[in-house]
């Protein structure tokens, strides 16, 4: 990934001193996407196939220079893929290895790729599974574009390739996710003088390193500290305000998921006034909201959020 921003930086500052780069004469590549694997922390394999060699696609055509191939995928909707702008929520990755399809004449790539949040500027870029999930179940398809860099030469840019969502949520998800409810078999089930009690994850455990989420205890949903109606008998209580990113005005009756410290999802709609529902904690806790259209994880510290009556 550090790479990539090499090539990127290069590039940019190549049209900051290359007043007529030239441009490659050849049409936009065709990609068709063709499986996704989660490889280890954020890092995902892609494949997918060309129908040019994106690798030496300059030498191929009798020109030099080629810096480097990369491909990115807007994960919050961005279509911007050119090289002086920063998707805010990306997956992308330096294009490493090629085969040709035998019988065909197509090219199968292969990329590594990394899921990253630019909005959180917090020195850790990394998206936790539970979070990248709900920021893809609303999209149908993730737009990806492959692009090649090349001194003197101003950036190449191929068709979008759409990578179906769930097979993106599918890799995610399985099986590093846990869900935040259980279904037990009756010999599983702890005594309690509620049968068939639903059981929730009581807290869980963030793993920076392999980026799993970890159950560190189950117990009925009933016994979820300040959950639901309890949050007015929290130590720490407060609703959220949620507020358009341009003027700050209220944004009323929006889709929301507020994200607890221990993993539980607590999705809701703001009032007239922009608030959430009212969110109780015992102690200190990081909170993620995340708006349903806008698609951006904003990070909030219970004990400092203005209190809103």
């Amino acid at each position: 990934m550090l790479s990539l921003r090499i090539f990127k930086w290069l590039l940019f500052g190549g049209f900051l001193s290359c007043a007529a780069c030239m441009h490659l004469d050849v049409p936009p590549a065709r990609l068709e996407f063709v499986s996704i694997d989660h490889l280890s922390s954020s890092y995902y394999d892609l494949r997918f196939t060309s129908d040019r060699n994106l690798i030496d696609l300059y030498k191929v055509h009798g020109r030099q220079g080629q810096i480097g191939t990369s491909i990115q995928c807007s994960l919050d909707g961005d279509l911007d893929f050119s090289v002086e702008h920063q998707i805010a929520l990306e997956a992308a990755g330096t294009v490493s290895e090629m085969r040709l399809i035998e019988g065909d004449r197509r090219y199968e790539m292969f990329a590594s790729i990394r899921v990253e949040n630019h909005v959180i500027n917090d020195g850790h870029n990394e998206v936790r599974p539970v979070e990248l999930v709900q920021l893809l179940k609303p999209q149908e398809y993730i737009p990806c574009k492959v692009v090649i860099t090349a001194f003197a030469f101003v950036a190449y840019y191929s068709k979008v390739m759409y990578l179906p969502t769930s097979r993106f949520i599918a890799a995610v998800e399985n099986p590093r996710v846990a869900p935040s409810r259980l279904t037990l078999k009756p010999s599983d089930q702890p005594r309690t003088w509620v049968p068939f009690a639903p059981l929730c994850i009581l807290r869980w455990r963030y793993e920076r390193s392999p980026m799993y989420d970890q159950i560190d205890s189950l117990g009925l949903c009933s016994d979820v500290s300040y959950a639901g109606m309890l949050a007015s008998f929290a130590p720490y209580k407060t609703k959220l305000r949620l507020v358009s990113e341009v003027d700050e005005t209220p944004a009323p009756l929006a889709a929301y998921t507020i994200i607890r410290g221990d993993g539980r999802l607590e999705p809701g709609v703001t009032d007239q006034e922009g608030r959430t529902h009212e969110v109780g904690a015992s102690e200190h806790e990081v909170l993620r909201v995340i708006l349903d259209k806008k698609l951006q994880p904003v990070e909030r510290w219970t004990p400092w959020i203005e209190y809103v009556p």
